[in-house]
């Protein structure tokens, strides 16, 4: 059976998206305010759905304990491989 959200996932550069143009670096720059606004410190976030992990790794790097998950295996893939690179 086809499973039409994992295809187009991965047939779409997801990690473009809060990238590529004015209003979506917008939408990264108002989430991760909102998000240093209402988290506390030492929380733990559960990231369902993380696409590239963009807001997992910002929360990370900010000191939070992260875990991050995807449908979308390839997108994962790069998650590891980022994850490799870093020391957390």
């Amino acid at each position: 059976m086809k499973n039409y959200v994992v295809e187009s996932y991965e047939n779409y550069k997801e990690e473009d998206r809060l990238t590529t143009n004015n209003a979506r670096k917008i939408e990264f720059i108002t989430t991760t305010r909102i998000f240093d606004e209402l988290f506390r410190n030492h929380s733990k976030i559960l990231d369902c759905a993380a696409g590239t992990g963009a807001y997992a790794f910002y929360l990370a790097d900010q000191g939070y304990d992260v875990t991050a998950t995807d449908m979308i295996s390839i997108l994962m893939q790069n998650w590891h491989s980022k994850l490799f690179k870093l020391v957390y």
